[in-house]
């Protein structure tokens, strides 16, 4: 069943719930998973409902198998949780770009053919030679892949880094060329840091091949 952005939404006892606003999708499978429900004059807030809790109505709306009241009790969608597809992905029939989401820091498996810089145990690494990686844009095959907004960054001695606050995509290629990474609460430290460095992917954990101490502060 194809969903389309803008649809409304009743429920099981015919209350208008509101309209789609978005959808999630399953990034492994490309199947739609969820639905987020678009806050109107019922609902003061967005929520998100499985796909699965949906039905096409013989009159043309979607219809929820939850009534309205129990609508009301569903938690906030919470949008941080989710991030655009890459450019590179190939939306599924039709749907178009901007009405589908990922969860951020989902894991498909593990990246593929991704160029490896190592710096020798104990010292430091060049702040010169980062950015020249950083610059490069040289193409990663991050197909297999999902790294998102919130994941966590770790070193190669498994000390924490922070978490990813921005992607960087090769503008040619499409392909990731780096991260933003954010630490601390109240005054945050962000760095750079090239998606060469990325050593594996899992549980949305991005593991580096260098120590924390050999990044630039």
């Amino acid at each position: 069943m194809t969903i389309d952005i803008g649809a409304t939404v009743l429920s099981a006892d015919g209350q208008d719930i509101g309209s789609i606003d978005r959808l999630i999708v399953d990034p492994g499978t490309s199947e739609v998973r969820a639905a987020v429900i678009r806050k109107g004059m019922f609902l003061p807030r967005d929520i998100e409902v499985p796909i699965s809790s949906l039905t096409r109505a013989e009159s043309g709306e979607l219809r929820l198998d939850m009534t309205a009241d129990d609508v009301k009790h569903l938690p906030e969608f919470a949008e941080d949780m989710y991030i655009l597809p890459p450019p590179q992905y190939q939306l599924p029939d039709g749907y178009t770009a901007g009405s589908l989401y990922w969860p951020a820091g989902t894991m498909m498996g593990p990246p593929q053919n991704i160029p490896v810089t190592t710096v020798p145990t104990g010292q430091s690494m060049d702040p010169s030679v980062q950015d020249a990686t950083l610059e490069s844009g040289s193409p990663q095959d991050f197909d297999e892949a999902v790294i998102g907004k919130g994941s966590t960054v770790i070193g190669r001695d498994g000390e924490s880094i922070g978490k990813v606050e921005e992607l960087a995509f090769d503008a040619k290629t499409g392909a990731l060329s780096g991260l933003v990474v954010r630490s601390g609460l109240l005054m945050h430290n962000d760095r750079h840091i090239a998606s060469s460095l990325i050593d594996s992917v899992s549980e949305g954990v991005i593991t580096l091949t260098v120590d924390a101490d050999q990044l630039p502060a």
